[in-house]
């Protein structure tokens, strides 16, 4: 005998309930918080490496060498830093093979200011990779962001390229999948267009990116480059809680400016303005509730390329809705009698 479709409902439902992990919420069905330990995989996940010890604290001299010194580790702290844990992998009665950490962070946007600012920059593009949000490998280190976690894998085998790179990007994959969340930028990167941008420039910083004293909450940056390379120019991006604010945020950025000469107006964003700031050419505007803008040795058409493509990323373009016509008047148009007119 057939169930009746509501009964059959109610089946699907706890048996998603069941699933461990899973709740429904107005948005659906969403994956619990993912404990620490968790993201550390399992025996035999990559290849046949084991699990050599569970997921444990790293002591101080341990994540120094992990990270790769202690100013990065103070870098780190500087994110909010809530726990970090390592486990090593390899076969065993051998020594390891690879060192895991995971350190989790309080936001996925100190997640993502820490990664930001630990990155070598300025490698070759095949340095950088996508894993999680974003990835880099550095020699015995491969490092990425996701969600609230900054994850490092250190190769302890000496191996040598292709080896280690395959191996680490392997290791990094298997812990980008048990990261049960989007793999998206936060909110302010994800403005910065894609065409132009240096590879791995884009910072998050807690302090003012200028050192101007302008974005008194930190702000967004990134370098782009002409095609023939011969011209670059940074660009700077802040947001504000209120309208009010990013007014004055966008204000206190143009009295810069002026100090260095005139400006003029720029149609770009809610409202712009053009002049010269650190003795090179500059534009500001500002948008919803944030303010962006560029200066260096792009020609005026460049940069007002990038500067209107963070502009319609804050902002994207939505066509008008366009009314269609009823249609007994499009049949009537069709037959050239001219505009519909109903009957009485």
């Amino acid at each position: 005998m057939k169930r009746p479709l509501p009964t059959l409902v109610s089946c699907c439902l706890a048996a998603l309930l069941a699933v461990p992990g899973c709740t429904i919420t107005t948005e659906g069905i969403q994956q619990a918080e993912l404990p620490l330990s968790e993201v550390f995989p399992p025996s035999k996940t990559v290849a046949s490496y084991r699990q050599l010890n569970k997921p444990t604290r790293i002591a101080d001299a341990d994540l120094e060498t992990q990270f790769d010194g202690k100013g990065k580790v103070a870098t780190l702290r500087k994110w909010s830093v809530l726990s970090t844990l390592s486990a090593d992998y390899g076969i065993p009665k051998r020594p390891p093979t690879a060192r895991v950490s995971v350190t989790e962070l309080a936001s996925k946007q100190n997640a993502y200011g820490a990664y930001s600012n630990l990155r070598p920059g300025l490698l070759p593009e095949s340095n950088y990779i996508k894993i999680g949000v974003h990835g880099t490998v550095d020699g015995e280190r491969l490092m990425f962001v996701q969600d609230r976690f900054v994850i490092v894998v250190r190769d302890l085998s000496g191996a040598a390229d292709p080896t280690r790179r395959s191996m680490l990007v392997n290791f990094g994959r298997a812990i980008s999948d048990r990261i049960p969340r989007d793999i998206t930028d936060i909110n302010l990167v994800s403005y910065l267009p894609y065409e132009n941008r240096v590879p791995a420039t884009e910072r998050l910083d807690k302090e003012d990116p200028l050192g101007l004293g302008l974005f008194k909450a930190g702000g967004v940056t990134a370098l782009y480059r002409s095609d023939d390379k011969a011209r670059e120019c940074k660009v700077f991006m802040a947001e504000g809680g209120t309208t009010s604010s990013v007014k004055d945020i966008y204000g206190d950025v143009k009295k810069a400016m002026l100090k260095e000469g005139p400006l003029a107006e720029l149609s770009i964003g809610n409202e712009g303005a053009q002049g010269r700031l650190f003795k090179s050419l500059a534009m500001v505007a500002r948008r919803e509730l944030v303010v962006f803008g560029c200066y260096g040795t792009m020609t005026d058409r460049e940069m007002k390329n990038v500067m209107a493509g963070i502009d319609r990323r804050v902002k994207p373009y939505v066509p008008p809705k366009i009314k269609e016509k009823p249609k007994e008047e499009k049949e009537e148009e069709k037959k050239g009698l001219g505009p519909f007119t109903p009957s009485l």
